[in-house]
């Protein structure tokens, strides 16, 4: 399950009708200036409508012509039957509902869910990737027919669009300890007290960050965000966390094999339906019987399984529009947007992304259509929005509309950005902001390619002189793997091992000694020695790390002080990003903290002198991150 997510509707059917018989095509094509040293060309330049697209989307709707009205009620359904497409509007970006893989298409619980009933309405599904708030307004216009995006049904909803039947109600459970003095959570205010753990990604990280954290009610430290929801759990019995926040299904197994209570429910309690215009009653219908005949057939079941994780979910439950009654008068417009096609680096669908040479800077740009009742002015503006990773921003910024765009008018966006440094490929999604900073429209994107390198070849070992041995076991490895360093000085002074642009005297050691390091990207190593005679001499060795696009990113990790003397404390924070199944904190190989939360701090206060080496380990799917800090121990 996830947020309850708003969603604007505030358009009404008869006024934007209204609206869009008196709007028309009015004049040139407005278009910001194209890249720098690129002519503007007459394709370029011309209307949309008379120009191929380069890259229009499977998941994308037919544009409504400039002055196509609005259909009459309940006739949506005659239309898809003759056309036999359903066109299908959701918002791919919250896990495990609907969102894009690692192989860049879509999935989740809603995606299979609406491809289902499409097969059992023998139509294809059209599906179009819409930032969540302009979701209603491209319902109103006739961008898509119906949208699914773990829409919850509230009041407001209820008043702008219809719904079908509800096909999954989720309820959050809160659990303690056995134990506690925690006995009672009465209301959302109640858990600002109290540390609270969440899975990551879930719905439940995302309402304690709206609810608790972005109202002031809990402190950013008090909430810990776990890899898995088990993992929160364990830290509840080992008293690392006070309570924890899940569906309540499995919060129910927890409490039958630990010794953990659910003290309170229902704090945030969902029922998810399709939406659909208002009058559409056959259309309706027709979904509600292919919802009743999925779940007859086990469908629902399975899909729950499949991308839920649950053994089932409750029967559907029957919708009843609320009874007609006289709409209040609201006087605005609607915003919608439509994409058209790229303007260049065409990615053919993410089947081939153009290759970009690492750091190399480059202009993007797109062709979209004003398909609302707003007048685009320049207080609209084009914004990166998210990635398949945080490197894939590209360093773009926020890209205002230059002059207006009215209604049924096209528009060209062109966005600077640099590629990345490290191999891989990479998505930016990007949607547009009217000028009160609300989000709607169609979802664009930019997709590159970065080559790996060639395979660097390793550089080998110094011969030994005959005071200095200085090895390591290899000098290539991937991100996140290990060298161990080993060396062998006699009769000098003093010794140090660093890495290349630290202050070397702050890595002291013995003569003959090793040492582990976990480097996250290529780095030169240093053997500083300190002969008897007041000469020094310096040993290089340079470990190569080809980086990893599918492993955890770990965006931080920190231990302060530095230096301390025995029996002091120091502080240790993380954070870690990207599909993880497990975070794991050690200190000189000893375990802190297995099953640690994506994002932490904990206190540790070693005993011994010397070199206390701290070190975070992020494991996944794609493989394993790691990083180290070292405190000098007086």
């Amino acid at each position: 399950m996830k947020k309850d997510r708003s969603l604007t509707l505030v358009v009404l059917l008869a006024l934007l009708v209204g609206v869009l018989a008196a709007c028309s095509d009015t004049g040139e094509q407005p278009t910001s200036e194209p890249p720098t040293g690129e002519a503007s060309t007459e394709e370029a330049a011309a209307p949309a409508t008379e120009v191929p697209a380069t890259e229009v989307p499977a998941t994308s709707a037919p544009i409504p012509d400039d002055n196509e009205l609005v259909e009459a009620p309940d006739q949506a359904w005659m239309r898809i039957q003759s056309d036999g497409i359903m066109h299908v509007g959701i918002s791919a970006d919250y896990p495990p509902f609907e969102y894009y893989n690692s192989e860049f298409q879509l999935t989740g619980f809603d995606v299979a869910l609406i491809q289902a009933i499409g097969q059992e309405l023998g139509l294809i599904v059209d599906m179009t990737d819409i930032t969540f708030d302009g979701l209603g307004d491209s319902l109103l216009s006739g961008q898509v027919d119906v949208a699914i995006a773990a829409l919850s049904i509230t009041p407001e909803r209820e008043a702008a669009v219809d719904f079908s039947n509800v096909y999954y109600i989720g309820e959050d459970a809160i659990l303690a300890a056995n134990g506690s003095d925690i006995t009672a959570i009465n209301e959302v205010a109640d858990l600002g007290a109290y540390t609270l753990g969440v899975q990551a990604s879930s719905v439940y990280e995302d309402w304690a960050r709206e609810n608790l954290i972005d109202t002031g009610l809990m402190p950013e430290e008090n909430l810990f965000v776990y890899a898995r929801a088990d993992q929160a759990v364990e830290d509840l019995v080992a008293g690392r966390v006070q309570l924890v926040m899940m569906d309540k299904t499995p919060a129910e197994v927890a409490e039958r094999q630990f010794d953990v209570n659910i003290i309170a429910s229902g704090l945030h309690r969902q029922r998810f339906a399709i939406a659909l215009p208002q009058g559409e009653d056959t259309l309706r219908n027709q979904i509600n019987q292919a919802l009743t005949n999925l779940q007859n057939q086990g469908v629902l079941a399975d899909l729950a399984q499949e991308y839920l994780e649950l053994d089932e979910i409750p029967p559907i439950e029957e919708v009843t529009p609320p009874a007609d009654e006289e709409a209040p008068v609201v006087v605005g417009c609607t915003d919608a947007m439509a994409f058209i096609g790229d303007l260049n680096l065409d990615d053919n669908n993410m089947q081939s992304p153009p290759v970009m040479s690492p750091g190399q800077a480059f202009r993007k740009g797109w062709r979209v259509k004003n398909i609302g009742t707003c007048t685009w002015s320049s207080g609209y503006s084009l914004n990166y929005v998210s990635g398949n990773v945080s490197a894939a921003q590209m360093g773009g910024s926020t890209v205002p509309v230059r002059g207006q765009v009215l209604p049924g008018q096209s528009y060209d966006f062109w966005a600077d950005l640099v590629a990345p440094t490290y191999p891989g490929t990479y998505q930016a999604f990007w949607e547009m902001r009217n000028d009160m900073g609300e989000p709607f429209g169609q979802r664009v994107w930019v997709a590159v390619t970065i080559p790996a390198p060639a395979t660097p070849v390793p550089v080998p070992t110094q011969t030994p002189s005959p005071t200095i041995s200085f090895t390591v076991d290899r000098t290539s490895i991937q991100e996140g793997e290990c060298v161990t360093f080993s060396w062998n000085v006699q009769n000098i002074q003093a010794v140090w091992f660093y890495p290349d642009g630290q202050n070397f005297n702050n890595y002291p050691t013995t003569g003959v000694n090793s040492s582990t390091q976990c480097p996250r990207t290529t780095t030169t190593y240093n053997l500083r020695v300190l002969n008897t005679n007041g000469s020094t001499e310096i040993r290089q060795i340079t470990i190569f790390v080809q980086p990893s696009n599918t492993a955890p990113k770990i965006s931080s990790f920190t231990v302060a002080p530095p230096s301390i003397n025995a029996g002091q404390c120091v502080q240790v924070n993380w954070r870690v990003e990207g599909d993880v199944n497990n975070v794991v904190i050690r200190r000189d190989g000893i375990v802190l903290w297995d099953g640690a939360p994506l994002a932490g701090t904990t206190n540790d206060c070693p005993s011994n002198t010397g070199i206390a080496q701290y070190s975070i380990e992020a494991s996944g799917p794609g493989g394993t991150a790691r990083l180290q800090q070292n405190v000098s121990v007086q």
